[in-house]
């Protein structure tokens, strides 16, 4: 193993973790007494997030080669925020999905924009639609947080649906 592949090791890792974390919550996705749309459906964007995340992480592995400690810590950005967003995302075993995730909502949605704003640190050779999905997102995730409104969590949705090809 060349040392990028054990730098990769720690960010991979908590991305590993984020995904356990959301795995767990896909029963409430099944549970009729427990499920709550807008919150079952951001479990299923956040799970494909960190997936994705995971299979570019494998791209950028060939930068951290040779890179000093301080730049390393950029590459840590993205993982750390995901996984403090999965944290408020994810309520107790026995707490009610909707009225934790309502009560959630500033937070989660301040995180999650921050955890989308964070890449553009880094270059993915994307075309234009991408980072302007992005851009929009970001816009989109932010009102939510602010407004709390239900609605907003299903343009962010369609949203993510109509961005899904283009990565």
């Amino acid at each position: 193993m060349i040392s990028s592949d054990y730098l990769a090791f720690l960010p991979l890792l908590i991305y590993g973790i984020a995904l356990t974390e959301l795995f767990s919550q896909w029963k409430r996705l099944i549970n009729l007494e427990r499920m709550f749309i807008p919150y079952s459906l951001f479990t299923i964007i956040l799970t494909e997030m960190a997936i994705y995340n995971v299979y570019v992480y494998g791209k950028l592995v060939i930068q951290l080669e040779g890179l000093n400690y301080y730049i390393y810590l950029k590459y840590l950005i993205p993982p750390l925020l995901f996984i403090l967003t999965t944290n408020i995302f994810t309520p107790d075993k026995d707490s009610d999905t909707k009225d934790y995730f309502l009560r959630k909502v500033p937070i989660f949605f301040t995180l999650l924009s921050l955890f989308v704003a964070c890449h553009f640190l880094f270059d993915f050779d994307e075309n234009l639609i991408p980072k302007v999905g992005r851009i929009v997102a970001i816009i989109l995730i932010l009102i939510t947080g602010i407004y709390r409104k239900i609605w907003l969590m299903y343009i962010i949705f369609f949203w993510w649906l109509i961005l899904l090809p283009f990565r």
